[in-house]
C-alpha cells in the first residue's frame, strides 16, 4: 500500500460521506512502508486527512501485536519497572507446576505454547492463551 493510494482511497471515502479516522494494519513490510511515508514512529501515531486536515490515527492489528508480544517474550525478556525479569523461565515453571499436581493453574499452556517454530510462531491463538488473564492469575498464584 503506497501514501498515494491510501490518500486517494481516503478522499474517496471523504467524497461518498465516510470520515476516515483511522487505519488499521498488520506490520508487514509495506504497511511498514507505508508508516514510514506518513512519519508514523512511536512519538507520531498519526497523520492529517488529506480533504479535512483532521488526524487520522495509525493502529497495528491486535493480533499482530500478541504474537510480537510472545516472540519478545520467548526471544528475549521483558524489564518490569521494579527491576524484575520476565522471560520464557517463568511459562516454563508454571508448566512445570502443572506436571507435577491433578490440578492445573493454567489448564491451555504447554509446551507447544513455548515451542514454536515456523509456522507456528504465526498462530495467534497459542499466543493469545499464553498471554492470557487465566495464566496471569496463575502467575500470581
Amino acid at each position: 500500500m503506497t501514501k498515494e493510494l491510501s490518500f486517494d482511497i481516503i478522499k474517496e471515502l471523504h467524497n461518498i460521506g465516510y470520515d476516515t479516522i483511522a487505519i488499521v494494519n498488520d506490520m508487514g513490510p509495506s504497511n511498514m512502508g507505508l508508516w514510514r511515508n506518513l512519519n508514523i514512529s512511536i512519538t507520531n501515531s498519526s497523520f492529517e486527512h488529506p480533504c479535512t486536515q483532521r488526524k487520522i490515527h495509525v493502529f497495528a492489528d491486535v493480533p499482530h501485536l500478541m504474537k510480537l508480544l510472545r516472540y519478545h517474550l520467548l526471544d528475549q525478556v521483558f524489564v518490569l519497572p521494579n527491576g524484575k525479569f520476565v522471560g520464557i523461565n517463568i511459562f516454563q515453571e508454571l508448566i512445570n507446576l502443572n506436571s507435577k499436581h491433578d490440578f492445573k493453574f493454567a489448564y491451555t499452556v504447554s509446551d507447544r505454547h513455548l515451542l514454536v517454530e515456523g509456522p507456528g510462531r504465526m498462530n495467534v491463538r497459542l499466543a493469545v492463551q499464553l498471554l492470557s488473564n487465566s495464566v496471569a492469575k496463575a502467575m500470581a498464584f
